[in-house]
């Protein structure tokens, strides 16, 4: 938060999750837009744009799409 000005915008990742303390520090920033993303919308994120990835960027997290059927 420190290296961030006045109408900065920041993007912090974690593999792990944010403390309240951080999601409060991230909703009471007026003129700073800060995102944060923990490792649950990280993977949500790369499942969703990894089609529009180089193979080689793919290859930095190699997912594997895994199909099962699901009780009706």
């Amino acid at each position: 938060m420190a290296v961030l000005s006045d109408n900065d915008v920041g993007l912090f990742v974690t593999t792990g999750r944010f403390t309240k303390d951080a999601h409060d520090e991230d909703r009471s920033q007026e003129r700073r837009k800060i995102t944060l993303i923990d490792r649950e919308r990280l993977v949500e994120l790369w499942i969703d744009y990894m089609d529009r990835l180089s193979e080689d960027a793919r290859q930095l997290l190699p997912l594997k799409p895994i199909y099962f059927l699901a009780p009706p």
